[in-house]
């Protein structure tokens, strides 16, 4: 082997570079160096010219370069056989100015590199080297020649042919993709003979000379020399992409005003649209994000194509007559389907004549955080629904569905709700976001960091380290996939504010809460506390955890986490109870009575040796409406389909301590009701009868008159409106629930909605309802609200406020009424610091305009860049008003420095930037497919800073001269590319080790099953199928279809199926989730790009 005349690349000190080296050196005599190439690489070029200068040899080189003439046949019509005119001559060398271009563009960013090109010119001026391609032979064979002087039979000669091309892969000094294979010879014969094919190629050749290459060096970044307030203008061009061209002007309806900040919102929101496939519009309440919607609708019909473009909006019930006339004023209304959120399913099962998911293109989901967990079949159908391909795609986009997500709280507990939205347009595990190809890999450790901050065995909120973690998701995540503005941000910014202001539009200010405190006397506060302590450790709740207390053979078979799920129910509802405690009394007093007679019913089932389990079947409802166990038992077979036996158990399918934890769960309630029966004070409702008689109706803070009471309780809520009207004599009040909200709507309206159009009432003054009136109606001709107890999820009390803050409110200010939760109660459930914890990463998320809920919040505007109280939203307006207005007003310098190539960089004086940047660092924007960075380099330390830090660095004035790269450019911008590079492997990484749930990983053992049936059958079928769920399941894409193949995983390795059920279960699942000739698309090419740089001295 060690003989032999064959090489390859695998080995760098048996490479082709070290073989003509070795040539190059070891012939005395060398006058002529000739190649023929398929494609000629500057890199590769050097690497050779330095090893001749290095010899001290100054031999002819001739290279000549075949270009793949294919496309210049195809235009001709002709076979390969033809001569090559000047038409085809002008066409090949066309072609190598694009190669060399893509050359530069594609090859490495380093000082040989470009040295490479240079040395190239003047050789070519010099005639040191002559350059030839052949316009009509694509050349795949190369050969490298070495000849002396005078070539004959005596004298020294070599060839080396085979695949490798002039490059730095093909030259074997780089690891390449490609295995190459060459064979050096130099029998007479062999080196003769292509000598003579080299003349006879090199005839045929087109030159490139000097010029050529100095223009084709003109159409990238070393023919330039950008000044640095060029470079700063291209990258905010390339930053804001087709944001700044985005001239789209919709005709308003005449029923609604033009406001410029909805347009540029739906300009913004449509280039995220297209962009990632989905985005969430989240101003916060009372802007006109449904407006903003059926401006980015419209344009998204009118773009893809009327005919071609069908929409579907999914929302609450109650805000159908919402859409439904707003689409109808936009006259997009025939291209839209209407389904409220609990529907789905008839979409995918083909009901009431819903078209399938295919057909439609774009998702319309208003209220969005209602789909915030992804365990919930209703969370299952949508995602299906968004990620099921278009059927027939238009001019808009491609197969991917566009999924708009509308909502002012998208984060209402926890990250999870983020991450699990995020999933309805991207894949968890192959994100098209920028920085973020791997969703769950992010996610993970900011879910486990939060869940650590809020446990409860910490003693306080850590708000500093729930800032840090929602700050690290809204510059990461949220800011590139969110449309959110507060009201700060639109008066913030001019030409808004000067908008709004001519349109005479008032947004009111929001005061801090205000606490309205009550004190228990003593004797009713032993009783509270003594409450509060039997609900939370003395009360079993046994009625809860039946399916815990059935025998293990029982239990294992149809329950495996029957421990998990009891536990949990049971916490459920010993916090149901603490919160109806703190919400009244009297909702208490029915809590307990309707504990207390549940309890006592499963008690009679088990008497009766008929207990049934069947949640579905709503049996404690069924068994108040006095209905026989046999007769409910009957409703359940006919119900589900299934034997008695499957949801009905004897008594001793439990075991001895059940009927024990239930009969003394009935004897602690009876306590509970005999000694809360005997109170006849309420000192709360008293508190807030008093605040209605001096405070709240004040018309310095009331000018109106009008009152909004909300509280978690419908019993609350009857409660309040019997002693209201009893105590004060008011019969202005008017109370909704879910049961009289569709009926009482237009009453609603004429008495409280500032906008409406009829005529206007008085009939009610105050209106008390639960969170049925936290969504989808506007409240705003009153400006008081009173929140009487504090919801478990606290951004409801945004939406509450969005109630009464909107456009077109009648008052200049909201006032804020908070009863708090007593210590007593808080230290049992942190009903206080669950509130603050979740509405303070609110804050720090997506920003707000004002303290929602506590004097502790930290109202977060984001103060990165001056002393004004701007955040990101505003310091992002204005640089686009500022690059749009360059357009505007230098249109030729815009069109040249946007044609700016890549790599493009300048050279800075610290001293004439007037920059806080220390002398020899660097400024790199980097970018590939996936990702977008921004970096500073000083000296040899890399960091991320972001694009809203690094563009106050890049800025410079028009007439801020460049100066000449400094010795540290390239090893700096190397550095950062290779960090960039490092970051993308990481967070490519597949090997998760945990995930957001803290358990094993699904994902994981989803596969290994796939691969265990796959193994397991030849059947082409059954393989195919395999593949195709193997495919979602890596890409993250069904997240309930990666759960379903775990959970089939964990009972298959317990051996309790078999693999036909697994074949079957397989099938079925394929059927589900592709149901359409789904194509995996090709991943994108991952190749990092650096963009711009510049370099300090």
């Amino acid at each position: 082997m060690g003989n032999s005349k064959f090489f390859t690349n695998r080995n760098t000190s048996n490479s082709l570079f070290e073989k003509i080296k070795g040539i190059i050196n070891g012939m005395v005599n060398l006058q002529n160096f000739n190649a023929v190439v398929g494609y000629f690489r500057s890199s590769g070029y050097f690497k050779i010219r330095n090893e001749i200068q290095k010899s001290g040899k100054l031999p002819t080189i001739k290279i000549l370069i075949g270009i793949n003439i294919d496309n210049i046949f195809r235009q001709h019509n002709k076979s390969m056989l033809f001569l090559a005119g000047e038409k085809e001559k002008k066409e090949a060398t066309k072609q190598y100015r694009q190669d060399f271009i893509d050359d530069v563009k594609n090859a490495g960013y380093s000082e040989d590199i470009e040295k490479g090109i240079l040395l190239l010119a003047d050789d070519l001026l010099s005639g040191q080297v002559e350059l030839k391609i052949h316009p009509t032979k694509s050349l795949h064979a190369k050969f490298y020649l070495f000849l002396p002087e005078k070539f004959n039979e005596n004298s020294d000669g070599w060839v080396i042919m085979g695949s490798s091309n002039i490059s730095d892969s093909g030259l074997g000094i780089t690891q390449p993709p490609h295995y190459e294979l060459n064979v050096a010879m130099k029998d007479y014969d062999d080196v003769a003979f292509c000598e003579n094919e080299f003349e006879e190629l090199w005839k045929e050749g087109v030159p490139i000379t000097f010029d050529d290459i100095e223009d084709f060096k003109g159409q990238t970044y070393l023919g330039q020399n950008p000044t640095p307030f060029e470079i700063y203008m291209k990258l905010l061009i390339e930053y804001f992409g087709d944001q700044v061209e985005d001239d789209f002007n919709l005709d308003m309806p005449k029923e609604f005003k033009e406001l410029m900040y909805q347009k540029d919102a739906a300009c913004q929101g449509y280039q995220m649209l297209t962009k990632y496939n989905g985005f969430f519009l989240a101003d916060v309440v009372g802007l006109g994000k449904t407006v903003v919607a059926a401006m980015i609708a419209k344009r998204f019909v009118e773009e893809n194509g009327i005919h071609k473009t069908r929409i579907l909006v999914i929302y609450p019930p109650a805000l159908a007559a919402n859409w439904k006339e707003t689409f109808e004023k936009f006259k997009i209304k025939r291209n839209t389907d209407f389904i409220t959120c609990g529907s789905l399913d008839k979409i995918l099962e083909g009901e009431n004549n819903y078209r399938p998911a295919e057909e439609y293109d774009l998702i319309l989901v208003d209220e969005a955080h209602r789909f915030r967990a992804d365990n919930s079949q209703m969370y299952d159908a949508l995602q299906r629904i968004c990620k099921t391909e278009r059927e027939d795609v238009g001019r808009a986009g491609d197969s991917h569905k566009k999924v708009m997500l509308i909502s002012a709280t998208p984060l209402n507990n926890r990250p999870t709700d983020l991450y699990n939205l995020i999933s309805l347009f991207q894949d968890r595990r192959k994100s098209t976001i920028d920085g973020i190809p791997n969703l769950q890999n992010y996610f993970s450790p900011l879910i486990a960091r939060y869940k650590s901050l809020t446990s409860s065995k910490q003693k306080c909120v850590d708000v500093k380290g729930i800032q840090d973690v929602y700050k690290d998701i809204r510059i990461n995540v949220i800011n590139k996939i969110t449309v959110r503005r507060t009201r700060q941000n639109i008066l913030n910014y001019p030409e808004y504010k000067k908008d709004i202001d001519s349109q005479k539009i008032r947004f009111p200010d929001i005061e801090s809460p205000r606490e309205v405190k009550y004190i228990l006397p003593n004797d009713l506060k032993d009783l509270f506390t003594n409450t509060v302590s039997v609900l939370n450790k003395q009360l079993n709740y046994a009625r809860y955890k039946a399916i815990d207390a059935l025998n293990e053979n029982i239990k294992n078979e149809k329950y495996p986490n029957a421990a998990a799920t009891s536990r949990s129910l049971a916490n459920i509802y010993r916090t149901h109870m603490i919160k109806r405690l703190e919400s009244s009394f009297y909702a208490l007093r029915i809590s307990l009575r309707n504990l207390r007679r549940a309890t006592q019913g499963m008690i009679d089932m088990y008497h009766a040796d008929k207990v049934i389990i069947a949640p579905d079947l709503k049996v404690i409802e069924l068994q108040d409406k006095g209905f026989e166990l046999d007769d409910i038992i009957a409703k359940g077979i006919e119900k589900f389909g299934i034997s008695k036996n499957d949801f009905v158990y004897k008594h001793n399918d439990f075991n001895d301590s059940f009927i024990k934890e239930l009969e003394s769960d009935v004897s602690v309630l009876d306590t509970l009701i005999k000694q809360w029966d005997k109170i006849t004070i309420d000192p709360k409702l008293d508190r807030f009868i008093e605040y209605l008689n001096h405070k709240i109706f004040d018309k310095r803070d009331n000018p109106t008159g009008k009152l909004v009471i909300f509280s978690e309780s419908k019993d609350t809520i009857l409660y309040l409106k019997k002693e209201l009207t009893r105590q004060l004599g008011r019969t202005d009040i008017l109370s909704v629930s879910s049961d009289d909200r569709k009926q009482l709507f237009n009453t609603i309206q004429a008495n409280f909605d500032a906008n409406y159009q009829g005529k206007k009432q008085d009939k009610y003054n105050i209106i008390m309802a639960t969170d049925v009136l936290a969504e989808g109606i506007n409240l705003h001709r009153a400006n008081v609200i009173v929140n009487y107890d504090t919801p478990w999820n606290a951004t409801r009390l945004m939406q509450r406020i969005g109630r009464v803050n909107r456009i077109g409110s009648v008052a200049g200010k909201i006032i804020n009424y908070e009863f708090y939760p007593s210590d007593e109660g808080n230290k049992q459930i942190r009903l206080y610091d669950n509130a603050l914890a979740k509405l303070q990463g609110f804050h720090s998320a997506l920003g707000e305009d004002s303290q929602i809920y506590s004097h502790e919040e930290v109202v977060e505007q984001f103060k990165l860049f001056d002393t004004n109280v701007k955040d990101e939203v505003d310091h992002n307006l204005e640089l686009l008003r500022k690059v749009r207005e360059f357009r505007s007003t230098n249109p030729d310098d815009y069109e040249r420095i946007k044609k700016l190539p890549i790599k493009s960089r300048t050279g800075r004086s610290v001293l004439a930037s007037g920059k806080d940047i220390r002398p020899s660092s660097s400024l790199v924007y980097i970018a590939s497919p996936y990702k977008k960075e921004f970096y500073k380099v000083t000296d040899d330390h890399v960091e991320d800073i972001g694009f809203l830090n690094v563009i106050d660095l890049f800025e410079a004035k028009p007439d801020e001269k460049s100066i000449p790269l400094p010795k540290c450019h390239y090893r700096q911008i190397d550095l950062a590319n290779k960090k960039f590079e490092a970051d993308v492997v990481n967070m490519n990484d597949d090997n998760i080790k945990f995930t957001p749930t803290g358990k094993d990983n699904i994902a994981e053992k989803a596969k290994s099953l796939l691969r265990d049936i796959w193994r397991k059958n030849n059947n082409s079928k059954i393989r195919e199928n395999c593949d195709i769920l193997d495919k979602y399941v890596k890409l993250g894409t069904y997240t309930k279809l990666t759960r379903d193949l775990s959970n089939l995983e964990r009972v298959h390795r317990k051996g309790k199926i078999t693999d036909d059920d697994i074949v079957t279960a397989i099938n079925s699942f394929v059927a589900k989730y592709h149901t359409v000739k789904k194509i995996i698309k090709k991943e994108k090419d991952d190749t990092p790009y650096i963009i711009l740089s510049e370099t300090f001295e």
